[in-house]
């Protein structure tokens, strides 16, 4: 007998469209809400961090950054991270990242703003200009109810390969984060950088320095299957970055 997951992958037969104007619902798709992402579409270019649609996992170069998605395993279980024509929120392409059945630490997939070094270090992000970061996703077939998923943003002080924290102790990846509850309807969520905290569990533990910032980081806790797409920064209220 299939496990839940996987018997709903195989309900996926047929790719799907990725229009939102009007409702379509295409097999195996989340469900999406009249005009959905467009009407966001307008924003600024230089707050887009990743529309997906250039298909290959890199962000586009916009406002000085040249990054791309991470994936990060416990190398357990079955694991999707990569962007994908099927399922679109708006335009062609979205990125869909699903996983179950592993038996570790887990999953995450990581939007890192800046390109590594060729020591594979990572490079710091000023993001002060910024206030949060906002997104579209939905669940797709995979998972049979909605639940709160864990994501954030890492900064160099708990980047696994930020030189400050060390993987040796444990003390990495405690990012700055929160939960949202994601839904079988595309939805769009807003994150604000005040509201983010670490969970205590590691080392430094400091308030979050925007201007050292690395990614922003998609972590959850169970098995799961999440489309996203229409990642941006979302404007600071005040010049440090305050909401």
């Amino acid at each position: 007998m299939c496990s839940t997951l996987l018997c709903a992958a195989l309900l996926l037969g047929s790719a799907c469209g990725g229009s939102v104007d009007p409702i379509v619902n295409p097999l195996g798709c989340p469900r999406a809400p009249v005009r959905g992402p467009t009407e966001y579409a307008n924003d600024p270019a230089g707050q887009l961090i990743d529309d997906f649609e250039t298909g290959d996992g890199h962000l586009p170069l916009l406002d000085g950054r040249n990054g791309y998605w991470v994936r990060g395993t416990d190398g357990t279980g079955a694991l999707v991270a990569k962007p994908s024509n099927e399922c679109a929120g708006r335009g062609g392409w979205a990125g869909h990242y699903s996983a179950y059945g592993w038996t570790g630490w887990g999953n995450n997939w990581t939007a890192v703003f800046e390109a590594t070094t060729p020591t594979d270090a990572a490079v710091p992000y000023d993001a002060r200009a910024w206030g949060g970061i906002s997104f579209w996703a939905a669940f797709g077939p995979f998972n049979p109810s909605d639940f709160p998923v864990s994501l954030g943003v890492t900064t160099m002080d708990n980047a696994w390969n930020g030189g400050i924290c060390s993987n040796a102790t444990g003390a990495c990846m405690d990012y700055y984060g929160t939960t949202v509850v994601l839904t079988h309807q595309w939805q769009r969520y807003v994150i604000r950088f005040q509201d983010l905290a670490q969970s205590g569990q590691g080392s430094p533990l400091l308030p979050m320095r925007k201007d050292q910032m690395v990614g922003f980081i998609l972590w959850p806790h169970q098995d799961f299957d999440i489309w996203i797409d229409d990642v941006r920064f979302e404007p600071a209220a005040s010049p440090d970055g305050g909401a």
